[in-house]
């Protein structure tokens, strides 16, 4: 187990690649905080760990709120003293309100960029001087493929995943002499409950499937597989970086 006693926060970890994410990390011997605002899912992904002889606790977080993420890490340092890693995941389009940009309104806008990115500066930025007085500590960053080629209907969905990237590329330089390492990753369309709850009339998935590369949807768990490597000692020398996680062919021409 190459993550024996770290201690590792997944938000969003209720379901899909947050939940793959979880259970991955737990195998290699994490310790695990699932945050999520769907407690009832987090409390079963919680039980499940317990099963594999790990500790879990599960956090209802809106990590668009610095409050609640506030009191979220001061929760988990008082379980397990310390935090390792931490997996930005939570995320998410406008799912029932995707539309073209021109018709879109602020205040979907506003949703889709709080939740997508600031999301992650408010949970980065609640650990980031505890992994820098530690001298240690690995953050990934959930982006998309969309934020590195971009998507009709998605504008807003797509600028706030390239804005992800960025921030990733900027924090991994002013940390990594602290021993931290900020990588992202950027899945391809995954066989999830967001993808399934896309209107039909707004977003083809069997499109997608045509002009991907390996002819399917992903799998939560491979792009699990890879966040989790980059918690890991094997991934020391490798930060700043964007993994695109895709299986994709002609995406970036639709």
């Amino acid at each position: 187990m190459k993550l024996k006693d770290k201690s590792a926060i997944v938000t969003g970890g209720a379901n899909g690649i947050g939940q793959a994410i979880a259970f991955k990390l737990a195998h290699e011997g994490a310790n695990v905080v699932v945050a999520d605002i769907d407690s009832k899912n987090a409390e079963k992904v919680v039980d499940e760990i317990k099963t594999l002889g790990r500790e879990a606790i599960a956090v209802n977080v809106d990590v668009t709120k610095m409050n609640e993420v506030k009191l979220m890490f001061n929760t988990i340092l008082k379980e397990f003293g310390k935090i390792d890693i931490l997996i930005n995941n939570a995320g998410g389009a406008a799912r029932g309100k995707v539309s073209l940009f021109c018709e879109s309104t602020e205040d979907t806008w506003d949703y889709v960029l709080n939740l997508n990115l600031k999301g992650v500066f408010n949970c980065s930025r609640a650990v980031i001087e505890h992994m820098m007085q530690g001298r240690s500590g690995k953050i990934v960053n959930i982006s998309s493929h969309f934020g590195l080629v971009g998507h009709p209907r998605f504008v807003d969905y797509s600028a706030a995943k390239a804005g992800v990237i960025g921030f990733t590329m900027a924090l991994a330089k002013e940390v990594a002499l602290y021993g931290i390492n900020v990588n992202a990753v950027a899945p391809g369309p995954v066989e999830t409950r967001m993808i399934r709850e896309m209107p039909s009339d707004k977003f083809d998935i069997h499109q997608l499937i045509q002009l991907s590369g390996v002819g399917r949807l992903g799998k939560p768990e491979e792009i699990a597989a890879v966040v989790v490597f980059l918690t890991t000692e094997d991934a020391n020398f490798i930060t700043g970086q964007v993994f695109p996680v895709c299986g994709l062919g002609n995406l970036g021409m639709m």
